[in-house]
C-alpha cells in the first residue's frame, strides 16, 4: 500500500490531557506528523484514571497516544516553561484543552504563542466553550450527554435516562478537532498565516445530534406518525442476541412468515410501520416468543437470506474474532513492550499499521524528555540539573 503520510514535517505540539485533543493529535500522528506530548511531571489524566500496567499505561493513554513522543514538563516552573516555549518557536501545531484561562495563566495564551511563532495553528478544545456563564467549568463527555439532551432522547424501558458508557461527545470532538485543523493548515498554506481555533464538548455534541435535534423541534405531530421503522430493536434468541429492523412494509410479511406468523404478516392493522407501532401489543410478545425459541445463528442466516437489517449483538472477543472485522482490516494486534499483545485500531482511509510502524507504540512518561531536549540545543548537564530540580522527568529505561 502507498505511504498515507500526508503531514511528514509537520511539527505538532500537545499539552492536552484526556481524549478531544489527545486523541486529534495521535490522529494527525497517524498521518505523519511528529508529534511530541508535552505532560506534567506525574503524567497526564489519561495516564492516572482506570487501571494502571507497567510503564505507566492505561488502556486510554494507549489509544490517546499512539505514535507520539514523551516529555514531562513541569510548566509552572521558569525553567519548564522555557522548554515549551522553545518547542513552541518551531511548531506548526499546538494543542490545548483547558478550562479558558488556564492556558493564559501558564503564559501561554494564543497572543503569547503567536509571539513566539506567528504560523502557527492553535487548538483550544474545552468542555463548555469561550464564552457564556459556563465557559470557567470543567467539563466532562458525561455532562455534556447529560446536558445536550442526549440523556433524555436515550432511555431505558423505565424511563430513566440513560449514559452512554462510549465517550461519544470526547471521541467526536477530536475527530472535528482534526477536521478543523486540517482545513487551518490549509489555509495557512494559501495565506501564509497561523489561526486560533476554539472548539468544544457543547459545540460537538450539537453538531453531532444535529439530526436528531432538528427532528425534535420540527416534529409537530403525533409521535406515532415519525415512526419509519417496526419492529425495531434487540430481541434475546434461545442462544444470544439479534438486533433487528424491519424498514419496509413488505420485509414484515416475510418476516412473520419466517418466524411462524403468518396471520399477522397479513393483518391490515399492521400495515405501515407507524401501524405496527400503534397497535404494537399484536405482534411485541409473538415476534419475541417465536424468537426466543430459534437458534441465534439460524435466525442470523434466515434474516441475510431475506436480505433484512439485522446483526448479532457481539462482545468486544466476538467483534474482534469475526471473519469480517479480520477481512477489512479494522484491528492490528501489536506485541506492545510494556502492557503485551494489544488490538490496535486502524483509522480509516490511514497507512495500516504494521509490527515495523512507530505507531504502534504509545510512549511511557517522560521516554524521550532527553531526546527532544537535546534537539532543542540542551547538554547533557543541563538536562540532569533540570531533572534533579524536579523541572522536567526522564525516563531512563
Amino acid at each position: 500500500m502507498t505511504s498515507r503520510s500526508p503531514y511528514k514535517g509537520i511539527r505538532v505540539v500537545d499539552i492536552s490531557h484526556a481524549i478531544a485533543g489527545p486523541y486529534c493529535a495521535m490522529a494527525l500522528a497517524r498521518m505523519g506528523a511528529d508529534v511530541v506530548k508535552v505532560e506534567p511531571i506525574e503524567g497526564d489524566f489519561a495516564r492516572n484514571v482506570g487501571t494502571q500496567y507497567p510503564g505507566k499505561h492505561t488502556d486510554l493513554s494507549i489509544a490517546a497516544n499512539l505514535g507520539k513522543r514523551s516529555i514531562a514538563v513541569d510548566l509552572k516552573s521558569k525553567a519548564g516553561s522555557e522548554v515549551l516555549k522553545k518547542l513552541l518557536s518551531s511548531a506548526d501545531v499546538f494543542i490545548e484543552n483547558f478550562r479558558p484561562g488556564v492556558a493564559d495563566k501558564l503564559g501561554f495564551s494564543y497572543e503569547e504563542v503567536a509571539a513566539l511563532n506567528d504560523h502557527i495553528i492553535y487548538l483550544s478544545s474545552s468542555g463548555w466553550g469561550s464564552a457564556g456563564p459556563f465557559k470557567e467549568r470543567p467539563g466532562t463527555d458525561t455532562d455534556l450527554q447529560a446536558f445536550s439532551g442526549f440523556m433524555a432522547k436515550n432511555v431505558g424501558s423505565d424511563g430513566v435516562p440513560i449514559r452512554s458508557q462510549l465517550l461519544w461527545v470526547d471521541f467526536a470532538a477530536a475527530l472535528y478537532n482534526v477536521q478543523a485543523l486540517q482545513a487551518a493548515l490549509w489555509e495557512r498554506h494559501f495565506q501564509g498565516h497561523g489561526s486560533h481555533i476554539n472548539n468544544s464538548l457543547l459545540e460537538t455534541s450539537a453538531a453531532f445530534q444535529s439530526h436528531a435535534i432538528l427532528n425534535s423541534v420540527l416534529r409537530n405531530t403525533a409521535a406515532t406518525s415519525d415512526v419509519k421503522a417496526y419492529p425495531f430493536g434487540n430481541f434475546r434468541c434461545a442462544d444470544g442476541y439479534v438486533q433487528i429492523t424491519v424498514l419496509r412494509d413488505e420485509e414484515f410479511k416475510r418476516f412473520m412468515q419466517m418466524l411462524g406468523l403468518s396471520d399477522l404478516g397479513e393483518d391490515l392493522r399492521l400495515s405501515t410501520a407507524a401501524d405496527r407501532y400503534l397497535n404494537r401489543e399484536l405482534i411485541d410478545q409473538p415476534i419475541k416468543e417465536a424468537l426466543a425459541k430459534l437458534n441465534l445463528d439460524d435466525v442470523c442466516a434466515r434474516l441475510a437470506d431475506l436480505r433484512m437489517l439485522h446483526a448479532r449483538i457481539n462482545t468486544y472477543e466476538d467483534f474482534l474474532e469475526h471473519e469480517q472485522t479480520q477481512e477489512v482490516g479494522a484491528f492490528f494486534w501489536s506485541d506492545h513492550p510494556d502492557v503485551g499483545r494489544i488490538p490496535l485500531a486502524n483509522i480509516p482511509a490511514t497507512e495500516r499499521l504494521t509490527e515495523n510502524s512507530r505507531h504502534v507504540k504509545a510512549p511511557r512518561l517522560g521516554e524521550h524528555t532527553s531526546e527532544i531536549m537535546q534537539e532543542l540545543s540542551y547538554t547533557d548537564t543541563q538536562i540532569q540539573t533540570l531533572e534533579e530540580q524536579h523541572c522536567v522527568f526522564c525516563d531512563r529505561n
